[in-house]
């Protein structure tokens, strides 16, 4: 939006100022412009016609020859004028100065020739003359209007001093000059409103398209994914926001039906008064969750409206994050007490073990109780204190072509799952920008969870990894039952588990080291199963050089 500053001089309208500014001339004037050429070019070839076909003719000629070319020097002047006028250039001014120049220079000659009355050739300087108002000073006006009343008079002067015309030709020549002086001063008012007209048009549309430019950046650099569709659906303008959450790129004259189809049937619904469904709705390939929110263009909904998307996954996991940084000291601490202790309940077992004797059935499994809870419990502190790895970590440039087959072996051999179980597809070549440890922690996560909920056939667990350009999909997929809409709102929650067995902390882990490293972890539905997919790239890493053996654990 354009603005003047209270120190800066305001633009004032040139016309009649001594300081005026020439400002670009309106397209109707340069019409006028090329018109008064048209007729430049009409009036030379009409007198070389009039020169040529008639030898007493009205014009009086001395030396028709001569005059015949006189308008041929005239027709080839103006169509030289045409090239200018098509281009543009020089300015207009500057290109109206000459073209009335030459018409008084050349009907000056041209009337001096004739030996007429100022009623012959004279009066073709009247279309000139009503030309030259469209100068933007007046001194330039009155200028052109004086030397073509000086052309006339002169030429009317020489004939009464030669006796060829009475004193009543001299007088009509005054009133032909005359006559110049009122039409250039009419031609003037006339101009005068079209430039000011074109002015504040050229202003208005100047405002117009800033507001346009300020719009559409603030629209880009908005957070949100903001969007305007008209009535009839069209996608009117959109941030890259949109087109990221809903994985689409729009085009031209796009349609909201063919872009973004389950968005458009939530505007449908919303257009018909209707309220859409709360719960979100998923988009993109990477199945991220959005809930939408339609703002009415005009007062009633058919014209149109603005669409800003809310990305529930993004919001969910910056909930998860403030609920849990004033908990993290808090859980490192308290996993860090819990070993002490812990260590002293596993040592005086292993004592007692020792102390047992033969058929003491009761007491064997009271150790068994003791030991199989002190695991669990350090599981649990492992997994709190992996917590805080995020920070430590070392991304290299891996081929996944190495680094997975072997994952894959060494989690059979720690896990006990048997190697026909899972089945690995990899597509190319594809490398990650990642640290070693971390990717084998997520891997290790996912996979173990497959493990748990998949059918233990062979083939239950597939790992699919493929490249699209930059972006790496590493795909998770398990032939187990899906998960319910109620569970997957609170998948990735801290130490949420519907397994009696579980922490609840193994793919908070794993979603919290993808982000540490630039990658993204989701959840996606599938109709066979469960599909748990890691997103990263290579880019900004250096190539690993002693990383592409998996540790086979995690």
């Amino acid at each position: 939006m354009s603005t003047v500053s209270a120190a800066a001089e305001p633009r004032r309208f040139p016309f009649g100022t001594r300081d005026a500014v020439e400002v670009a001339a309106p397209e109707p004037l340069w019409r006028a412009l090329r018109q008064l050429n048209h007729f430049r070019l009409f009036a030379a070839f009409a007198l070389a016609v009039i020169g040529l076909g008639m030898e007493d003719n009205f014009l009086q000629l001395r030396s028709p020859a001569a005059f015949v070319a006189a308008c041929a020097a005239y027709f080839v002047v103006a169509w030289v004028f045409m090239l200018g006028l098509q281009q543009h250039a020089p300015a207009f001014e500057a290109q109206l100065k000459r073209h009335v120049t030459a018409d008084i220079i050349a009907i000056g000659i041209l009337l001096g020739m004739s030996g007429s009355g100022p009623g012959g050739v004279g009066l073709l300087l009247i279309v000139p003359m009503a030309a030259v108002g469209m100068l933007q000073r007046r001194r330039d006006v009155m200028f052109l209007a004086a030397l073509a009343a000086l052309v006339v008079l002169a030429q009317q002067l020489w004939l009464v001093l030669n006796g060829q015309a009475g004193v009543a030709t001299l007088m009509r020549g005054g009133a032909l000059a005359a006559s110049f002086f009122g039409v250039a001063a009419l031609s003037y008012v006339q101009a005068s409103g079209v430039r000011l007209a074109a002015r504040v048009v050229l202003e208005k549309t100047a405002q117009a398209e800033s507001l346009a430019r300020v719009n559409a950046r603030m629209i880009q650099e908005l957070p949100y994914a903001v969007m305007a569709i008209d009535a009839s659906g069209e996608v009117v303008q959109y941030n890259a926001r949109v087109e990221a959450l809903l994985g689409t790129r729009f085009f031209s004259r796009c349609n909201l039906r063919q872009c973004a189809p389950a968005l458009a049937d939530l505007w449908s619904q919303w257009r018909h008064g209707q309220n859409p469904p709360a719960h979100p709705f998923a988009a993109g390939r990477d199945g991220r969750r959005l809930i939408p929110r339609f703002i009415e263009l005009e007062p009633t909904r058919s014209e149109g409206a603005i669409v800003v998307l809310e990305d529930m996954t993004e919001l969910e996991g910056q909930a998860q994050r403030m609920k849990l940084a004033s908990l993290g000291m808090l859980t490192a601490n308290l996993a860090h007490e819990i070993r002490n202790p812990l260590s002293a309940i596993r040592h005086a077992a292993g004592l007692l073990r020792e102390d047992l004797t033969e058929g003491e059935v009761v007491g064997a499994r009271l150790l068994r109780i003791i030991d199989d809870n002190a695991d669990r419990l350090n599981g649990l502190v492992e997994d709190v204190l992996a917590l805080n790895r995020r920070d430590r970590l070392r991304r290299v440039n891996l081929s996944l072509n190495q680094v997975v087959p072997r994952f894959v072996l060494g989690f059979c051999q720690r896990e006990g799952v048997p190697e026909e179980v899972i089945r690995v597809q990899i597509s190319g070549d594809p490398r990650l920008c990642i640290d070693v440890g971390h990717l084998e922690q997520i891997l290790w996560n996912l996979m173990r969870n497959a493990w748990r909920y998949c059918s233990k056939q062979p083939g239950a667990i597939r790992l699919r990894i493929a490249a699209l350009g930059e972006q790496v999909d590493i795909d998770m997929i398990n032939d187990g039952p899906g998960i319910s809409a109620e569970t997957r709102a609170r998948l990735f929650e801290p130490f949420y588990t519907t397994d009696k067995q579980g922490t609840g902390l193994g793919l908070y882990i794993a979603r919290d080291l993808a982000e540490a490293n630039g990658a993204s972890l989701r959840y996606m539905d599938t109709p066979d199963g469960a599909l748990f997919r890691l997103s990263g790239s290579a880019r900004g890493c250096e190539p690993a050089e002693n990383t592409t053996e998996a540790k086979g654990a995690p």
